[in-house]
């Protein structure tokens, strides 16, 4: 019975996390760049476009305020599929979740056992700031906290088995990457945790080891090569900006004072739904949950997340974005609190066909309602239903009873689905049409130079991709060429409306637009003799 109970453990991740991947992948493109994404578009258009990869530069601009590896990833993807679009762009977060599950288990598995491993790789994909906030978005944060991941547990497991010389360079050189993907933060992670691990150990002297010396001139020489590339000055003084702005003082009083009262609560929210199911646990069997862990590496992980999560709630102006690659620390030690919590497996198959049967309905009406378009909805419901489907088959009765843990997990991979399955469709559908906006600036400004003086990223990025050249932001563009403005100047050529913004196409010394389909010759005479020619 243990053995195949074992057997079922270990093949449950594989699943799991297939299915996990899948429902990332389910309607990725749709959605058109929102937030940040379009700055990570641009800059990788513009790495392919002027083969500059060492500069990221956004609209023609040098850009230092994060380092290149996540658009050298984005590049590669995107070279892979053809084209930056959305699908090259957001594919390398996914799979950077799904990699950091696996080196969870593979690494915790040999520190804290089989059942402790899965639990950390099911909850870590599960936390909602990474499974519906940062899974599937063209933002470093994912890829940034699987580089960290493998720095501390890459180390953790060398330095446990006393290969010193190797643990120091695999984490600094790790860490190296991380700094490469987001900046200095990544030092932070990976120092916390080194820290932690000696102060429980009792053993601060091995701080200054000359394997620690040796290994961190080795493994930080990606990142220190790559700052010699690039301007080195502006580069580290806008790197230690970036953190010195989240800092106190660097914020108002009354922000930060805001956010110090709300920080736990939104910890809370962020890494719902674990906290909650842990709030509840704490309340139920105090004694049994609340003990200190007697395991000395559970402190150490334990340690580690609490002086990362500190230290963001000391910086006023951070986002709890930036503490999810402390969450693979966490998720160890929640995996240690709730290893032991069962349910009866009967009632959790049906835990989990109730809610297909309450998701499912209730989707169909408020999608029908919201769009007004039921092909959408029977399209969505579709994929949704597919996914509900290989989820229930999988989840099989194989014991008397179902880890809360494993149920939890199943519960939030449907979650995940559901998201997938509806909020892409409908919040593009709902959505400004920016595709359409920019394919019409395109084909309004073909055969001319454009330049941009308003820096709206999103229209920016899809104006740039649909002329295929890099769209440079200049104040002061020639007059024989067109541009792109919030503002009417000089002569207005195009207005184009995004939701609430307005749009112009406009020149200095260009008064109209030629005509479509006009002829070679026509082309090459310049439109204003052309509109004088026709007067005549």
């Amino acid at each position: 019975m243990e053995k195949t109970e074992k057997r079922w453990e270990s093949s449950f991740l594989k699943w799991f996390l297939s299915l996990l991947f899948i429902s990332f992948l389910v309607n990725v493109g749709v959605l058109v760049l929102i937030h940040e994404e379009p700055r990570r578009g641009i800059i990788t258009f513009e790495m392919l476009k002027s083969h500059n990869f060492l500069q990221p530069t956004v609209l023609g601009v040098p850009y230092f305020k994060k380092p290149p590896l996540h658009e050298w990833i984005t590049s590669l993807f995107s070279v892979l599929s053809g084209t930056v679009c959305e699908f090259s762009l957001r594919v390398p977060s996914a799979i950077a979740v799904v990699l950091t599950s696996i080196l969870i288990f593979l690494t915790v598995k040999r520190s804290f056992g089989e059942r402790v491993a899965l639990f950390s790789s099911l909850i870590y994909p599960t936390f909602y700031v990474v499974l519906i906030g940062y899974g599937t978005k063209c933002e470093p944060d994912t890829l940034f906290s699987f580089f960290v991941s493998l720095a501390v547990f890459s180390w953790f497991y060398l330095i446990e088995r006393k290969r010193e010389l190797p643990a120091w360079f695999s984490g600094y050189f790790f860490t190296s990457l991380a700094l490469l993907t987001k900046g200095l933060p990544a030092f932070q992670f990976f120092l916390f945790f080194v820290f932690a691990y000696f102060l429980v150990k009792r053993d601060l002297k091995k701080l200054l080891s000359i394997q620690h010396l040796v290994g961190l001139v080795l493994g930080l020489s990606p990142f220190f090569l790559w700052l010699f590339a690039v301007k080195t000055e502006q580069a580290v003084k806008t790197l230690f900006s970036e953190v010195l702005s989240r800092a106190p003082g660097e914020v108002s009083g009354l922000k930060a004072l805001k956010n110090y009262i709300t920080y736990p609560f939104r910890l809370t929210f962020a890494t719902f739904p674990w906290s909650f199911l842990l709030i509840y646990y704490l309340v139920k069997k105090k004694k049994s949950v609340m003990k200190f862990p007697e395991d000395e590496n559970v402190r150490v992980f334990l340690l580690g997340f609490t002086l990362d999560a500190l230290l963001y709630w000391v910086f006023p102006g951070s986002r709890l974005r930036y503490l999810i690659p402390a969450l693979p620390l966490l998720s160890v030690v929640l995996a240690y609190y709730l290893i032991d919590y069962q349910i009866v497996h009967k009632r959790a198959k049906e835990i989990v066909r109730f809610t297909a049967e309450l998701i499912v309905p209730l989707a169909i009406v408020v999608g029908i309602i919201v769009t007004k378009n039921p092909s959408l909805i029977l399209k969505s419901t579709v994929e949704f239903i597919l996914i509900l489907y290989a989820i229930y088959f999988l989840f099989l009765p194989r014991f008397n009873f179902t880890y809360v843990v494993i149920l939890i997990s199943v519960l939030m991979l449907i979650f995940r689905g559901f998201y997938s399955s509806y909020y892409y469709p409908i919040a593009q559908f709902k959505y400004p049409p920016v595709r359409e906006v920019a394919k019409q600036i395109v084909k309004d400004s073909a055969g001319y130079p454009l330049y941009t003086k308003t820096t709206y990223l999103q229209l920016c990025f899809y104006v740039e991709r649909g002329r295929g050249e890099i769209l440079r932001f200049s104040p002061k563009p020639p007059e024989r060429a067109l541009l792109l403005s919030q503002k009417p100047e000089g002569y207005v050529l195009k207005k184009y409306s995004l939701g609430r913004h307005r749009f112009y196409l406009c020149s200095y010394g260009i008064s109209s637009l030629r005509p479509q389909g006009a002829s070679e010759d026509q082309k090459r005479r310049s439109p204003s003799k052309l509109n004088r020619s026709n007067g005549k």
